[in-house]
């Protein structure tokens, strides 16, 4: 299939645009000389419409264009109380005219209790979101039944609150994870090659960081579907095993969903599996807890092309490629792009999410 035949299909779905799209994608000149590889940043950091965004924007306008032919006014959405998700879905939803909901958990133990707004939390509060609280080890990304069913259970309870006035509520799961959104990051994958080309490369490798699983889906269908030989590397934040809440499994059960969308029988699970590679060495101690590896990775980045990663999620990430050039994992003078998808203003946070900077 065409990258046209491609974009064609993707018209076909509802979408609020609400972002600035095509990303940027550009050349890390400085870091490329320094490790001896063509090193390209896709920048959904940058996607809109405030300063501080992120991967997620292009799954909301998806979630936002079909909740918007149904009638909904209102999403209710949930993760850790930094969520770069969370945020994003609270600007769209703003944009789109709906009003956001967001239902956020805090681990005490590690990042103490709430006393100030920080990082994504004070730009919920700027956009006066109705926002609740809960507290929960390991914050979002605990393998918990109970704490998952509480969740849950609460924002069902608003959900009935809310449609008993007469409301329209929609609910969205961690990350955006909710199926009109899986196809979202077709169309990264499609700029990113476009892009390349327009640089006068075909790329070799595409990393990013995963956690919730809603970029990789939509990237990968869109290589299987056009044929392009580009690998995927995954660095985690969260680890993927498989009685986790997360797992490649997952992953290849949301490409298959992307197939159908598109009236497309999917290809068989092992061959949409031979393309999953996930790395779990750089999660550190656990989510949102820094890492020594993150930190030096987000200062290399900054000093070298003044761009800046965050600590919770693309520092990891990005310290997972660096890595993977040292080690010769990537092969000198290969051609390749890292996925920034946002967590800028995790910087702004707590000292036990953010590490040691200075």
């Amino acid at each position: 299939m065409q990258l046209f035949e491609l974009d064609d299909l993707l018209g076909k779905l509802p979408r609020k645009r609400i972002g600035f799209y095509p990303t940027p994608f550009h050349k890390l000149e400085n870091m490329s000389r320094t490790h001896g590889i063509n090193l390209f940043m896709k920048r959904e950091d940058m996607a809109g419409p405030g300063s501080l965004s992120g991967s997620k924007m292009r799954v909301a306008e998806l979630i936002i264009g079909q909740a918007l032919q149904d009638g909904v006014d209102t999403i209710i959405t949930q993760g850790a109380y930094l969520t770069n998700s969370g945020m994003q879905f609270a600007t769209a939803a703003r944009v789109a005219g709906l009003t956001p909901i967001l239902f956020l958990t805090r681990d005490e133990a590690q990042h103490g209790k709430l006393t100030d707004y920080r990082g994504n939390l004070l730009l919920d509060k700027l956009m006066d979101v109705e926002t609740h609280y809960l507290v929960a080890p390991g914050s979002a990304y605990v393998n918990r039944p109970d704490d998952k069913e509480r969740v849950l259970n609460a924002m069902n309870a608003r959900k009935v609150e809310l449609e008993a006035q007469g409301r329209k509520v929609m609910i969205v799961p961690t990350g955006g994870a909710y199926p009109t959104g899986f196809a979202a990051h077709v169309r990264t994958f499609m700029e990113m090659i476009e892009q390349a080309r327009d640089a006068g490369v075909e790329l070799d490798y595409i990393y990013h960081t995963t956690g919730t699983g809603t970029a990789l889906p939509g990237m990968l269908a869109a290589k299987l579907l056009t044929g392009h030989p580009v690998k995927f590397r995954s660095i985690s934040i969260s680890h993927y095993q498989p009685d986790f809440w997360i797992n490649e499994a997952i992953i290849a059960e949301r490409v298959k969903h992307i197939f159908r969308t598109f009236s497309i029988e999917p290809p068989s699970d092992q061959a949409i599996l031979c393309e999953i590679e996930v790395d779990n060495r750089f999660i550190g101690d656990n989510y949102a807890v820094p890492s020594p590896e993150a930190t030096a990775a987000i200062k290399e980045l900054a000093k070298a092309e003044g761009v800046f990663l965050g600590p919770v999620y693309t520092g990891k990430g990005f310290a997972g490629l660096l890595e993977h050039i040292r080690s010769g994992k990537v092969a000198p003078d290969s051609n390749v792009a890292f996925l920034h998808t946002g967590d800028t203003a995790n910087l702004f946070e707590v000292s036990g999410v953010v590490g040691e900077l200075e």
